[in-house]
């Protein structure tokens, strides 16, 4: 598990309506809940605290910015903010649902429909070498027809992996975990480290912002497609482009 800079909200704090139950993952933008709300519905509850930027300690609710990092915190708020507001005119099967989104605590929470479930990195590890091929089509058509919704509403997802593509009991696939406000964050704040994935990360994602597009988020899924059948994720993109210049001198 990655060193955790930032304590999580503790089991039963109360959050707008929602009440906290316990924390489900973390990563250095964002730690995620599950949680209850007033009708005893289970939800997934995404908190905006990037560790690079902010500090919360035991026992606080608030996290502690300097001087020198309000600026972009409130930047990387903006964007959290405004993505949880797109995804939230998304109705779609295969895409994860956003139900409320709100300012508390001098930060940003997303509440998400919480789907039951493994993610397909779960599964890869699970069948390293064994994925047939009537899985995979049926898991990449219908993630594709979730992200073609995305594209439509001029949104990008930016982060595929096996990791964040989510299967339902049924193997039926769901996109999670949007790295958009992440890597707009990234590309305009240069004392943060480029938030992206190797293996996974499209050759664009190494370079300036302006080159993203559905593009990036289409190498992302070849890539989950080979780590399916492969056991793991290809070489990172930017090594595979130092490779084919060396050879093509």
């Amino acid at each position: 598990m990655a060193q955790q800079a930032n304590e999580p909200l503790p089991s039963g704090h109360l959050l707008e309506e929602y009440t906290i139950d316990r924390q489900l993952s973390l990563g250095g933008f964002s730690i995620v809940y599950l949680a209850t709300d007033p009708s005893g519905k289970q939800v997934a509850i995404k908190e905006y605290i990037p560790n690079s930027l902010a500090l919360r300690g035991r026992g606080e609710t608030k996290p502690v910015i300097t001087a020198d990092h309000i600026g972009a915190f409130r930047y990387g708020m903006k964007c959290f903010f405004e993505e949880g507001r797109a995804l939230a005119r998304l109705s779609h099967p295969n895409v994860i649902r956003v139900l409320n989104f709100f300012r508390a605590n001098d930060t940003v929470y997303l509440v998400m429909e919480y789907e039951h479930g493994r993610t397909l990195q779960e599964f890869i590890q699970k069948h390293q070498g064994h994925i047939s091929e009537r899985f995979m089509r049926g898991v990449f058509t219908r993630m594709l027809n979730g992200l073609r919704e995305v594209h439509s509403h001029k949104l990008l997802h930016l982060d595929m992996k096996p990791s964040n593509i989510y299967l339902r009991a049924d193997n039926t696939p769901v996109l999670i975990d949007f790295g958009a406000a992440r890597q707009t964050l990234a590309s305009d704040q240069p004392m943060l480290k480029p938030m992206y994935t190797p293996g996974f990360a499209s050759p664009e994602h190494y370079n300036t912002r302006k080159d993203l597009g559905p593009w990036s988020d289409i190498y992302s899924v070849g890539a989950s497609m080979y780590a399916c059948l492969a056991g793991s994720a290809p070489q990172a993109a930017d090594q595979r482009l130092k490779k084919t210049c060396w050879c093509r001198r």
